[in-house]
């Protein structure tokens, strides 16, 4: 093509080029350069064959917004490939051909509407850790056109991840594990984050930086687990809403959660997770998600932002807190079984990385928590803190009809 763009990714994704199978699997720990390697190639790929359909997944994906549309867009724009795509609202086509690239959750799909995407070659399943096992039953035999491709881009979590069994079982495929030093694009600040993170806590290093499997030693809660939360699931239970506040260094973390008292169970369903959100920002977020029709308990320490909140909409009151405040939440959302949704993988996070300080002597937990990992989780604190002395009883609590 006139005036070609050559890329020039990290050499330990040169397989992803250069290997032609039906699988691959690209895994690793953050910032390796993972997505963004994927979207260039995907992309080349349809310029070069420009009847090419590529469809982008994951297990959930509530609105584009939670897609990876905005990556391949920027990738156009950066790699100058406006000529070739004409990015739409929900959709990117390719302007010099019939080819496609939609953006789809696996969730949504059945065993007849799966078959939408049999005339597809080119597939992308982001957050790989996070898909079912029903997902990939239905997904692999579908994409079968010959020359078909299915590529997996994961943080590897646990040895049972159903992605993680598959890239053990088939043959046909490439697999590349790549982290952070590896990629010579990798910002500095990321780099002194996670030599931050080594030197306090290499265990968790490990997990996040360097993709190992395990479990961070001295972890709080062991009573959580991710999957897709159905609105079935949550129909006419209690809606509850907590906000923890951030700016610069840390992010602002809002969370919806439903809870069912008589099986204690908490449905953490949806929620934001952000950094430099002005209070307009904040409230538009909250509306987009239809959650300032409920209350939300906020951090009591900003009774300017909570009356600024108010001010555009969105109720919200202080939270209660008091001695003990931290330990007391801790203690009851121990009691529950905590289930998270797909999309919320910071959320996710917050769980598999908050922990007990260790003492310095024994090297064993104490019972003070580590004061990081928790914004979100202080917003789900928050959003329980009046049923502390309560213990579990929904006294004058609103409960929605359904969602």
């Amino acid at each position: 093509m006139d005036g070609e763009v050559r890329l020039k990714p990290p050499k330990i994704f040169k397989p992803l080029f250069t290997e032609s199978t039906r699988y691959y699997f690209l895994k690793g720990g953050r910032s390796s350069g993972k997505s963004w390697v994927v979207a260039d190639k995907l992309l080349f790929d349809m310029v070069e064959d420009p009847d090419l359909n590529l469809v982008c997944l994951r297990e959930v994906q509530r609105s584009i917004k939670h897609s990876s549309k905005k990556l391949l867009s920027d990738r156009i724009n950066t790699l100058g490939l406006n000529e070739f795509f004409e990015v739409q609202d929900q959709q990117i086509k390719c302007r010099k051909g019939e080819g496609v690239i939609i953006f789809n959750g696996l969730q949504s799909h059945t065993v007849d509407s799966i078959k939408s995407l049999e005339g597809f070659a080119l597939c992308w399943v982001e957050e790989a850790q996070t898909i079912t096992s029903y997902s990939l039953e239905l997904l692999t035999p579908t994409i079968r056109k010959d020359g078909a491709k299915i590529i997996f881009t994961y943080n590897p979590k646990r040895k049972d991840d159903p992605v993680f069994l598959l890239e053990q079982e088939v043959e046909n495929k490439t697999v590349i594990f790549a982290n952070y030093v590896d990629n010579p694009y990798c910002p500095h600040s990321i780099t002194e984050e996670a030599e931050n993170l080594r030197s306090k806590s290499p265990k968790r290093y490990r997990h996040t930086y360097m993709g190992e499997f395990g479990i961070t030693e001295g972890l709080i809660f062991d009573n959580v687990i991710q999957r897709p939360i159905t609105e079935k699931d949550i129909l006419r239970l209690e809606c509850l809403q907590g906000m923890d506040f951030g700016y610069t260094n840390d992010p602002t973390a809002f969370c919806q959660i439903y809870v069912n008292h008589g099986t204690k169970e908490i449905f953490v369903y949806d929620g934001f997770y952000e950094k430099r959100l002005m209070n307009s920002d904040i409230a538009n977020r909250v509306k987009e998600l239809k959650a300032h029709r409920h209350l939300t308990r906020a951090d009591s320490a900003e009774p300017k932002t909570i009356a600024s909140l108010n001010a555009k909409g969105v109720r919200t009151i202080a939270c209660e807190k008091g001695k003990d405040s931290i330990m007391a939440g801790i203690n009851f959302l121990l009691e529950y079984s905590i289930i998270v949704n797909v999309h919320l993988k910071e959320f996710m996070e917050e769980f598999d990385n908050y922990t007990w300080e260790l003492d310095k002597m024994t090297g064993k937990p104490t019972n003070k928590p580590i004061d990081e990992y928790n914004h979100f989780l202080d917003s789900l604190r928050y959003s329980v803190s009046h049923l502390y002395k309560r213990r579990g009883k929904a006294h004058g609590i609103r409960k929605p009809q359904g969602v």
